[in-house]
């Protein structure tokens, strides 16, 4: 059954009033029909030609786009429609999306549109978060210069053959939006402490990562990470909510340090960036992209597009430098420096100097890990000393985030 769908409607020519038809896309599942979303991002979806006359406009009208990877819902409003018309119209054809998509895929984000002001509007949206849309699955993409093509390859999971119970657990797990109401669920769903749910969390992890889609990733590690804690006994409320970190963006007043925004401004080349990821770690959290992403939206409004073109570019090279040295690979290389370098203060500070990944949030959560697993591997001392290192670097972070 097709997720995207098309209507017919009946338009008039505004310049030589010729009445036709034409086909207008009302949903677009952008992993389903990546030349559609393409489309959107260009400008040339829902673009009609009038038969008579040939001028070419855009038809307007409703339109719901579901991007899966991106773990999002737009809807774009007819800037001419009333309110009640058009939230009943996004209400209409939510219910079709839903309804079309297979059962393990109607996750709860789903339920969470994102209202924008026309076609324009979404487009506009789906740039400021970098979304760039997959090829159809029947192309394989190219492997990455960090990945060793001798490995196997991950498959993606087939959810479907997990327990039903554990991937209602982990749905509603992931859905909850602080630490309390992830320990709610989990008292709710005593499965989640079972071995059942720590293999297919790590299963959808690994697929995940396979498959690029790395906020789905990040929210399943954070879940675990989660769970862990709460089997070791430690409250809600003892440790840092990570999962606000990549929100934090989103909160009025929380941005970039002016001086680590002028910083990554003043870069002309990748090596230049890398001094200034060294110097403010911070630019490497996901919220500080979409801080800039922010930014350059700030910039167009006023007019300002060649500042818009500059925080883009740096921005693109940014993310992969963040890829780079935040990715699985990036952060064991980093994390096992560090353990190498034992207690000697100097060794400590010039494995921090050169890894700058280790003062994220990434890393926070990757030694936490590492620690939760040698305990359950029986290495004490392996585990002592991880859970002294993280406190070393949040010292180090909380200092450099009072200079």
């Amino acid at each position: 059954m097709s997720i995207s769908y098309a209507e017919l409607a009946s338009l008039t020519c505004p310049v030589c009033r010729t009445s036709f038809e034409a086909e207008i896309w009302t949903i677009v599942d952008a992993r389903e029909r990546p030349d559609l979303a393409g489309m959107l991002l260009s400008g040339e979806l829902n673009m009609v030609t009038c038969p008579q006359c040939g001028h070419q406009a855009d038809a307007g009208g409703p339109l719901l786009v579901h991007d899966p990877d991106g773990r999002r819902v737009y809807f774009a409003a007819p800037a001419d429609a009333p309110e009640h018309v058009w939230r009943e119209r996004a209400r209409e054809l939510l219910y079709v999306l839903v309804g079309s998509l297979p059962e393990e895929a109607r996750l709860p984000y789903l339920g969470d549109v994102q209202v924008e002001v026309e076609s324009g509007g979404v487009r506009k949206a789906l740039l400021r978060r970098g979304r760039r849309f997959a090829p159809p699955p029947s192309i394989a993409p190219k492997p990455s210069r960090n990945v060793h093509t001798s490995s196997p390859p991950v498959e993606r999971l087939d959810i479907a053959a997990a327990p039903d119970a554990v991937v209602v657990a982990i749905e509603e797990l992931i859905a909850a939006d602080t630490a309390t109401e992830a320990a709610a669920v989990v008292n709710r769903h005593p499965v989640l402490a079972t071995p059942d749910a720590d293999v297919v969390i790590e299963q959808l992890i690994s697929a995940a990562r396979a498959h690029g889609e790395h906020d789905i990733a990040r929210a399943l590690t954070e879940a675990r990470v989660l769970l862990h804690d709460l089997r070791a006994g430690v409250a809600p409320g003892d440790r840092q909510d990570t999962r606000a970190a990549p929100a934090l963006a989103d909160v009025e007043g929380i941005r970039l340090a002016d001086v680590a925004y002028q910083a990554f401004l003043r870069t002309e080349s990748l090596p230049a960036l890398r001094e200034a990821v060294a110097d403010y770690p911070v630019l490497l959290e996901p919220w500080a992209d979409e801080d800039l992403a922010a930014r350059v939206d700030a910039a167009l409004d006023e007019g300002n597009e060649h500042l818009a073109q500059a925080i883009e570019l740096r921005r693109d090279a940014l993310t992969r430098l963040r890829v780079e040295m935040t990715g699985a690979e990036g952060l064991h290389q980093a994390i096992d420096a560090l353990l190498r370098a034992g207690h000697e203060p100097d060794a400590l500070a010039a494995v921090v100097g050169e890894y700058p990944a280790l003062l994220t949030d990434a890393a926070h959560t990757a030694l936490f890990e590492l620690a939760a697993g040698a305990r359950a591997r029986g290495d004490h001392a392996l585990a002592e000393y991880a859970v002294e290192c993280r406190a070393l670097l949040r010292r180090v972070r909380e200092g450099l985030q009072e200079e």
